[in-house]
């Protein structure tokens, strides 16, 4: 879909929440000014000048709707706009930042790149003083509206381990011509592939006589399963981030002792013809309630705006995947094990209610897109794209907050759960452009959570993960409590997901919520694992039960549809499932395959592309949605 329709499309949307422009309270423009009264004609210039304009009406007593108008352009920030309760509603009245009707302002955390040369090679290159100091440095880059890669070996696919060390953590050995002593190997960072998660770490030497790589801490975090063999002998791994990489068009480099950005152009690129941009600001819009006073930001909407270019770097240059994009940061095996929950997103709310975001787009960031995270109770996220994130897509409140010595959990307490929250009519793809291990949307610790209505395509790992409470049937008599209760995942597109990664599925689910469902999602293109574990339609792990799993369409999955692991009490009914032959429909890993209940479920060899066709009519977007989003 051309931009000029999207935005007819948007215009006749926006009739329904402003009656026009001049209805609006405030304005502000990318040719505003600051001193100016923020009036249609003399509009505020920036985002966060209006916010405080508007605080300050709040705070007068609200005995209308407020609604900031903001004209399309470009507005740049080195730092989140961040909102508070004293910027949000009340239970009569809302406030609203809302883009002016037909046109699309863009929010953007980047810094454009300038003073390009052109090499003897025909390589692009700059010289950025910032970086060279030591005051900036990024791993992402944008050039022309997409994600460039920065530069890697092998160019696709990956290598393979021929032989974990002695420790199976810090070295390997790598097959005879794979590898050799690069001139910048400070610079060079290992990816190393688990099942469901990779690690991102530096390297710290290369013995090309011994065949051997070395990593400066370990690969993969403390946890038994995270050695180098634990899923393959010959695991999955490879290289970034070295000059002697830059070979393929769209690559770049990022030179951090001399400061020097190197980028390769695609064929047609010409210098000065597209735009290059690389993230400053780690975080775009921030939505947090006061929680020592315990008073959220209430009401509180956004709708129309586009939001890019996020930072993401990990901390201490290390990346240990988890699962679903949680992350240990770096510490000694011998210290214990010390257990974070992943950066903040690109927009996040924190103890806020009832506030939305809607008819937007957040996309090109390095972390995260959107997180409703802990107390977040009755907010929306609809009608929106979320596309090319580091993480995942779309997440909804918090997992397990940390870890002490003796193993043991720290578990998010309930009064902080996040409950009521939707999301619905978005599409969200390309997902896990940095951290394999992403998913589309992430619910964790929370409750009344509903998932309706979205197209999730082209992520690495799962499409849809719901639960965060891991329990084993045959090791605990009862099921352990959980806020996770009344989660309803229903009507969404879920295809090609597991791309990169193996272990999960469209669906995906964790431990007993009671009241939940998985209902009339149409699921097909999962491939076949790429490691060891199978990938399903529907991977319902560890001590999944009590869930109704019905009148969902699954197709194009070479593995079982279903797969229960250590599962617990679930019905499963009317389903429409295609598996081939010798294939199981339902696999029962460490399973009392009579705890689950099968009723009226059929089965088939293929589909016919009737019921296919039937089964994309109800999944998805709604049709005023569909058409706002561009074709796959």
């Amino acid at each position: 879909m051309n931009r000029t329709l999207w935005f007819a499309l948007f215009f006749a949307c926006a009739l329904s929440w402003t009656a026009s422009a001049s209805a609006a309270d405030f304005f502000v423009a990318p040719d505003g000014n600051d001193a100016n009264p923020g009036s249609q004609d003399k509009p505020f210039a920036t985002i966060a000048h209006a916010r405080d304009a508007l605080r300050a009406r709040i705070a007068e007593g609200l005995s209308t709707d407020l609604t900031l108008s903001i004209r399309g352009g470009t507005y740049r920030i080195t730092e989140p706009i961040v909102f508070s309760p004293e910027d949000g509603g009340n239970d009569r009245f809302r406030v609203t930042y809302a883009a002016f009707p037909g046109e699309e302002p863009i929010i953007s955390g980047g810094r454009v790149i300038t003073g390009w040369k052109t090499d003897e090679n025909g390589t692009w290159t700059a010289e950025i003083p910032d970086v060279k100091t030591g005051k900036w440095t990024f791993r992402q880059l944008y050039v022309g509206g997409r994600r460039a890669p920065r530069a890697r070996y092998p160019n696709n696919g990956h290598l393979r381990v021929e032989k974990a060390g002695e420790d199976n953590r810090t070295n390997f050995q790598f097959k005879a011509g794979d590898l050799r002593a690069y001139a910048d190997l400070p610079q060079v960072e290992l990816v190393f592939l688990h099942d469901w998660s990779i690690t991102r770490t530096p390297v710290k030497s290369i013995d090309e006589a011994a065949r051997t790589l070395t990593v400066p801490h370990q690969i993969g975090g403390p946890s038994r399963w995270a050695v180098i063999d634990w899923f393959e002998k010959q695991a999955r791994y490879y290289l970034e981030n070295s000059a002697e990489f830059l070979d393929a068009p769209g690559e770049w480099f990022l030179d951090r002792r001399t400061g020097v950005l190197s980028y390769r152009p695609l064929p047609g690129e010409k210098l000065g013809g597209v735009e290059v941009i690389a993230p400053v600001a780690k975080q775009l819009l921030v939505i947090r309630g006061d929680t020592q006073r315990n008073r959220p930001v209430w009401n509180l909407h956004f709708r129309g705006l586009r939001l890019e270019h996020a930072a993401w770097s990990p901390p201490g240059g290390i990346y240990w995947g988890r699962q679903a994009c949680t992350y240990w940061t770096p510490a000694t095996v011998s210290s214990g094990i010390n257990h974070e929950e992943a950066d903040p997103a690109a927009v996040q709310f924190d103890l806020a209610e009832s506030c939305s975001f809607a008819d937007g787009r957040i996309v090109h960031v390095g972390p995260t897109g959107i997180w409703f995270g802990r107390q977040c109770r009755n907010n929306r996220l609809a009608g929106s794209l979320i596309s090319d994130c580091g993480g995942n897509g779309v997440s909804i409140g918090e997992g397990q907050a940390r870890t002490v010595g003796d193993g043991s959990w720290w578990e998010a307490a309930p009064h902080q759960a996040a409950t009521g929250n939707v999301v619905e009519d978005n599409l969200v793809e390309r997902c896990g452009q940095e951290l394999f291990g992403a998913v589309g949307v992430w619910v964790g610790l929370a409750g009344k959570t509903t998932i309706a209505h979205n197209e999730i395509r082209h992520t690495p790992y799962t499409g849809v993960s719901v639960g965060w409470m891991w329990w084993d049937p045959r090791a605990r008599p009862e099921p352990r409590s959980t806020p996770c209760r009344e989660n309803v995942v229903a009507e969404n597109h879920i295809h090609h997901v597991m791309q990169v990664l193996s272990d999960g599925g469209g669906i995906y689910t964790l431990g007993t919520q009671p009241g939940s469902a998985l209902r009339g999602n149409l699921i097909h293109d999962v491939p076949t694992n790429a490691g060891r574990a199978e990938s399903n339609g529907m991977f319902l792990d560890q001590g999944t039960g009590e869930f109704v799993i019905e009148d969902n369409v699954i197709y194009g999955v070479p593995r079982s549809p279903l797969r229960f692991h250590k599962g617990w009490t679930n019905l499963v009914c009317r389903n429409l499932m295609a598996a081939g032959k010798d294939v199981p429909t339902v696999r029962y890993n460490d399973t009392v395959a009579e705890r689950i209940r099968l009723v009226d479920n059929d089965v088939r060899e293929s589909l016919p592309a009737e019921m296919i066709e039937a089964a994309r009519r109800r999944a998805g977007p709604r049709a005023e949605y569909q058409q706002r989003f561009s074709p796959q």
